[in-house]
C-alpha cells in the first residue's frame, strides 16, 4: 500500500507582507499612544510644578506690606520684578507678575470715583516648555490697604483706542513711560474688549506721561514732548494727571496701508533711480514760524526708484499723501491720479508716474475751462500734419492733460519740421483748433468756452 505524502503548507509572499503591514500598523498605534501618553505625563507634572510656582508667589506677595505690593516700573510701583525665571527639575520657568489698581463699583467708578484705587489686583502667570498646546497657569488675587484708600498724589488715567471710524480696537497695546516721578513708571498693559484702559492711582505729573500705542496689523501712535522741547506744536503731546483728577486720551489707530509707485516714459519704459518727494497721511502736529502749516508723520526727500522703475512704501498710514519730483534729464507729464493720493487702511494704492524726456519731441496739452482753473477731463486731442493726414489722438486725464505720441506698434515721432494742425474737442464745449511745431518737450496751455 502506497505511503501518504505529507505536504507542509508556509506563508506567501504576499501573506507575509501583509502580516508585516499590520504588524507595523499596530506598533505604530502602540508607539504613538506611549508617546502620547508620556508627553501627557511631562505636561501634567509641569503643570503641577508651575501651579506650585505660582502657588508661592502668590502667597510671598501677601506677606508683603501693602506699599510694597506693585512692579518695578508699574503703576503701582513697588519690589516685584515684572518677570523672573526659577529653575525646578532641570526646567526653567518664566514668572510673570502684574499689579494693577482695581476700581470697586460700591463707591462708584471713575472718572466719577476720582480715589479710584480700591485694591490692588495681582496677576501671576507661570509659563513653561512644552509641545502641546497649553503651557501656562494663571492665578489672581486680591490685597485690600490697610487704611481707607485716598488720592492723594495720584490721578486716574483713562486711555481708548478706536479706529478712524470710531470703532474700538480691543488688545492694543499701551506703554507708559514716565522718569520724571519717583519712583519712575514703565509700564506695558492692553485696553480691553471695548478698547480702553483704566488706570487709577497715576502718580501726578505735568506732561511728562510718554505714551505709545500699537498693535499687530495697525500703525502706531505716540505722544510728544510740549513745544519747544518739539520743534513743532503736537497734536498729541504727553500727558498731565492732577492730583483727584481724570485724564482722557483718545488714540485713533488704523489698520496699515502701502503705497506703489511705477515711473515709465511716454512710451511705457521703465525709469529706474528717479529722486523723489513725497509727504502726507497723518498730521502730527503744526509749525509755529512763520505761518502755521501741517507737520506729516510721513515727509520723505530723497526716495529713489528701483531698477524696475518701482518704489513700494514702508508701513503707511491712511490719509492723502502729495508728490514732488525734480529731475534735469525729465519732466513730469502725468499722475493716473490727481495729487494727492488717498492711501486706504489694509489696501495697496498703485500709481503710475509718466515721466518726459526733455530732449525727445513730445507735445504735452493741458486744457482748463475758460475762466477757471477746472482742468477739462476726457477732451478728445487729435493731431494731423500739414497734409492733412492723422497723426495720432487721445483723451485728457482726470487733471486736463494728454500727451502725444502715445505708445504704438510702430512707434510715431514727431518732426520738429514739420507743422501740425491740433483739435481739441469735447461735448458742451466750443470746438477748439491751433497749428503748433513740436521741438523737443513742447508744452501748450489752452482754454476751453463752455457752450
Amino acid at each position: 500500500m502506497p505511503k501518504k505524502i505529507k505536504i507542509k503548507h508556509g506563508f506567501t509572499l504576499l501573506e507575509s507582507l501583509v502580516g508585516i503591514f499590520l504588524l507595523a500598523v499596530l506598533s505604530l498605534g502602540i508607539y504613538t499612544a506611549y508617546a502620547f501618553g508620556m508627553k501627557t505625563s511631562v505636561h501634567n507634572r509641569l503643570r503641577a510644578a508651575a501651579a506650585t510656582i505660582a502657588e508661592k508667589r502668590i502667597e510671598t506677595i501677601r506677606a508683603m506690606r501693602y506699599a510694597e505690593v506693585g512692579t518695578e516700573g508699574g503703576i503701582p510701583p513697588g519690589n516685584l520684578a515684572p518677570l523672573i525665571t526659577e529653575e525646578n527639575n532641570g526646567t526653567d520657568f518664566s514668572i510673570q507678575t502684574s499689579v494693577r489698581y482695581l476700581d470697586d463699583a460700591y463707591d462708584g467708578k471713575a472718572p466719577e470715583d476720582t480715589a479710584a484705587a480700591d485694591y490692588k489686583q495681582v496677576e501671576v502667570k507661570v509659563n513653561w516648555p512644552t509641545n502641546l498646546e497649553e503651557k501656562s497657569v494663571v492665578l489672581n488675587t486680591l490685597i485690600t490697604p490697610p487704611r481707607i484708600e485716598t488720592n492723594l498724589g495720584m490721578g486716574v488715567l483713562i486711555i481708548n483706542t478706536v479706529n478712524g471710524e470710531g470703532t474700538p480696537i480691543p488688545e492694543s497695546k499701551i506703554q507708559i513711560f514716565n522718569n520724571s516721578v519717583s519712583p519712575y513708571v514703565s509700564l506695558t498693559e492692553e485696553t480691553d474688549e471695548n478698547g480702553s484702559l483704566t488706570l487709577p492711582g497715576v502718580p501726578k505729573s505735568d506732561q511728562k506721561y510718554e505714551v505709545n500705542i500699537s498693535k499687530n496689523g495697525y500703525m502706531p501712535a505716540n505722544t510728544y514732548p510740549p513745544y519747544p522741547k518739539t520743534s513743532f506744536m503736537p497734536i498729541d503731546t504727553h500727558l498731565a494727571i492732577s492730583e483727584g483728577g481724570v485724564t482722557s486720551k483718545v488714540f485713533i489707530i488704523d489698520k496699515i496701508g502701502h503705497l506703489k509707485l511705477r515711473f515709465l516714459d511716454t512710451l511705457g519704459n521703465v525709469l529706474p533711480n528717479l529722486n523723489f518727494s513725497l509727504y502726507g497721511g497723518k498730521v502730527i502736529g503744526t509749525t509755529v514760524e512763520p505761518a502755521p502749516q501741517s507737520v506729516y508723520f510721513y515727509n520723505e526727500t530723497s526716495l529713489v526708484s528701483d531698477a524696475e522703475g518701482i518704489w513700494n512704501s514702508p508701513d503707511f498710514h491712511k490719509g492723502p499723501y502729495n508728490f514732488s519730483i525734480s529731475n534735469n534729464e525729465y519732466e513730469l507729464i502725468a499722475l493716473s491720479n490727481s495729487l494727492p493720493w488717498i492711501v486706504s487702511p489694509d489696501a495697496t494704492t498703485e500709481e503710475t508716474i509718466t515721466m518726459g524726456k526733455k530732449t525727445e519731441n513730445i507735445l504735452v496739452v493741458r486744457i482748463k475751462e475758460q475762466g477757471g482753473e477746472v482742468p477739462v477731463a476726457d477732451a478728445v486731442v487729435k493731431l494731423t500734419d500739414s497734409t492733412g493726414a492723422f497723426f495720432q489722438e487721445t483723451k485728457t486725464n482726470s487733471d486736463g492733460i494728454a500727451y502725444l505720441p502715445q505708445i504704438e506698434d510702430p512707434a510715431k515721432t514727431l518732426n520738429p519740421a514739420e507743422t501740425y494742425t491740433l483739435d481739441i474737442t469735447k461735448d458742451a464745449y466750443d470746438p477748439y483748433q491751433t497749428t503748433l511745431t513740436v521741438s523737443g518737450l513742447t508744452r501748450k496751455d489752452i482754454t476751453l468756452n463752455p457752450q
